[in-house]
């Protein structure tokens, strides 16, 4: 296990989930990468500044409006990848975990249906 795995204080799960941000007025679209209770790590066309905020609700997962706290934000060859904290939110565990078994199930069967 890494140092950063050790650090974590709830589970990360693998998801693919569409969600909007909301900064000020500007309504930008991103998708969830991996999630826990905590947080979740994002996929976005641009940058957010580490130390800032945007708010947005994940009802999927049990998330009512809440503000995500931008931990990092690195560039890749697609976007970037953002890494955020809620801050007064929790997110469901058990919807979390529900959502990523659908998912891993569903991409299993269109794997084996190829």
């Amino acid at each position: 296990m890494s140092s950063d795995n050790d650090r974590r204080r709830h589970t990360r799960y693998d998801l693919q989930l569409p969600i909007k941000l909301h900064r000020g007025n500007e309504v930008v679209e991103a998708n969830i990468l991996n999630a826990s209770q905590s947080g979740c790590l994002l996929h976005c066309s641009i940058p957010l500044e580490p130390g800032g905020h945007i708010e947005t609700s994940i009802p999927e997962l049990s998330v009512p409006m809440t503000r995500l706290h931008v931990v990092r934000c690195q560039a890749t060859p697609m976007g970037y990848t953002i890494a955020a904290y809620f801050e007064s939110a929790s997110a469901d565990e058990s919807a979390i975990a529900r959502l990523a078994d659908e998912q891993r199930a569903e991409l299993a069967h269109l794997r084996w249906l190829n």
